[in-house]
């Protein structure tokens, strides 16, 4: 299923990629859920992934605070975030993804909204990752809580990557909602 998953984000042109990403920085900045949250953690797209740029300028324009993923040298496969803005300097991880200087960390359960990186989506709020587990792992909490608490996961992508079903287990967390070029979809 990735493999024609990865193929399929391939195939989306230049041209498209930048319109889409327009597109949701725009359904997302006139939303109630972007006036409500101060510190939000976006990422910084690798290879085909839809492209934060957009949204990160926005959140740095409007004074919000901007967090990106850091690689948690303390716990193997879990994620901190960051406090970035466009101008500071990134290095490459170990895994080539590009990440700030990890200097002005923010606690997860403080961030207001994750923006989260997918493959696919399915209406129940399930989402395909690229298989490392990161994001399920550092949001376990919200899985493990009966009350939806903060942060909210938003799930970021083309419209083109939703799919009837994802595959799940019982240690996936579950998205609060998915934005695409066309729509912000909540409450799975």
């Amino acid at each position: 299923m990735r493999k024609v998953l990865l193929a399929m984000r391939r195939a989306i042109t230049t041209e498209q990629r930048i319109a889409a990403a327009q597109a949701a920085k725009q359904l997302l900045v006139i939303h109630s859920l972007f006036h409500s949250s101060q510190h939000i953690a976006c990422y910084v797209a690798q290879q085909d992934e839809f492209d934060c740029a957009p949204l990160i300028q926005e959140i740095c324009r409007l004074g919000k605070k901007c967090y990106l993923p850091v690689l948690c040298p303390k716990q193997s496969h879990f994620l901190e975030f960051a406090a970035y803005r466009p101008e500071d300097p990134l290095r490459l991880n170990r895994y080539k993804i590009l990440e700030p200087e990890a200097n002005d960390k923010i606690a997860t359960e403080k961030l207001d909204l994750v923006i989260v990186p997918l493959l696919a989506f399915d209406e129940r709020g399930y989402r395909l990752g690229m298989g490392g587990g990161y994001y399920d792992r550092t949001f376990t909490f919200k899985r493990e809580r009966k009350v939806a608490e903060k942060p909210y996961l938003l799930g970021l992508g083309y419209e083109a990557q939703k799919v009837a079903k994802v595959p799940n287990d019982a240690w996936d967390v579950m998205l609060d909602g998915v934005l695409t070029e066309e729509e912000l979809r909540q409450s799975f």
